[in-house]
């Protein structure tokens, strides 16, 4: 009896249903800092390669909100607003890439504070992608060593490793990232897809 061969067919992912926020919060204390910039073409590459509807949204440098950060009640009211939009925008986004240099080997007291003023389970619903970038490769385990556990207690998804930079790879970004890019954006796609709220049943007529 002849044999018969199948063909295997795979059945592609329903592409999300509304725009895909792509949120950048920086916490390095220096403002424009290269931090900063290797975590806005962190951002920037994944959404290229998600394609629509994944959009860039802002990026939230905190060292512009510090002082409402760390004065808290006792930071002046434009300073305190500014804070709590930028919380708004970090807590709806869809994929949020968090980025921090190494200090004293873990990640900024200014990223750490930050997770302080944010509320209980802020981050659920959300994909996050930890960015390290230090000196030396002994502080490769800083993401999941120190930046996974918090975020989880956010209720942030962290379905993917860490973009774990060092100083010497940003010479040649673009170079390093793109494996990185290729081995990990369908599964952040996948992840956003499978968080999206189920829409409530159309009402019959």
């Amino acid at each position: 009896m002849p044999s018969v061969a199948f063909e295997s067919q795979v059945v592609p992912q329903e592409p999300p249903v509304w725009p895909q926020s792509v949120v950048t919060v920086v916490g390095n204390p220096r403002a424009g800092s290269r931090t900063a910039a290797a975590a806005a073409s962190v951002a920037e590459l994944l959404a290229s390669e998600l394609g629509t509807p994944y959009r860039i949204d802002e990026l939230v440098d905190l060292v512009t909100f510090a002082p409402a950060i760390f004065q808290g009640d006792r930071a002046d009211d434009e300073d305190r607003a500014a804070l709590e939009s930028a919380i708004d925008l970090v807590s709806s986004a869809s994929v949020i890439v968090v980025a921090t240099p190494v200090y004293k080997g873990s990640y900024t007291g200014l990223l750490k504070s930050f997770f302080d003023v944010l509320r209980p389970a802020a981050l659920a619903g959300s994909v996050v992608i930890p960015v390290t970038v230090s000196a030396a490769p002994s502080h490769k385990l800083l993401a999941d060593q120190h930046l996974r556990p918090v975020l989880a207690e956010l209720g942030a998804s962290v379905p993917v490793p860490g973009v774990i930079l060092e100083e010497r790879d940003l010479e040649d970004l673009q170079v390093v990232l793109s494996g990185w890019i290729r081995n990990n954006a369908g599964i952040v796609q996948a992840t956003t897809i499978a968080l999206q709220p189920v829409a409530a049943p159309t009402p019959a007529r």
